[in-house]
């Protein structure tokens, strides 16, 4: 395995149980979004018109459709700068299928970079959580502060 695609996926491995576990609810849907993204798009990458492999470019303008909703419905800042990685990443695609003799590889490259900053975002909205004290939603969290038992 190349060592993108390899930090890629050590990275996923690492970030989604922290996300799970030490996020709220909105980090719990980004962790969902994220998993639906990485079953469903190895599945239609086969499917091009040229260079554009269109159904994942499909898939991902869904999934900035629940970045945004995420962005405007719960009030953290990570689904807006994640949403601004995957737009960058809709312009990729737009430019395989406008420019002619765009490297479809360098794009793929571009993609995935991308990709690792907006999971990357995810977590540092889980750290901004732990770090400002906010119980996780998960009971079973590690750093979940006790609470004095009631006299």
């Amino acid at each position: 395995m190349d060592p993108l695609p390899a930090a890629f996926l050590v990275s996923a491995l690492v970030i989604f149980p922290l996300a799970w576990l030490g996020g709220g609810h909105t980090e719990r849907s980004g962790v969902a979004l994220y998993m639906c993204l990485f079953f469903v798009s190895p599945l239609v990458q086969q499917y091009r018109i040229g260079n554009l492999m269109w159904a994942t470019a499909l898939i991902d303008l869904v999934f900035l459709i629940g970045l945004v909703w995420l962005a405007l419905k719960r009030e953290r800042w990570w689904p807006l700068v994640a949403s601004a990685f995957q737009v960058m990443v809709m312009l990729i695609y737009l430019s395989t299928a406008l420019v002619p003799g765009f490297d479809t590889r360098s794009g793929v490259v571009a993609i995935m970079v991308l990709g690792m900053l907006a999971l990357f975002c995810l977590l540092g909205g889980v750290v901004e959580r732990i770090l400002a004290g906010e119980a996780p939603v998960s009971a079973s969290a590690v750093w979940r502060r006790r609470r004095p038992a009631p006299l």
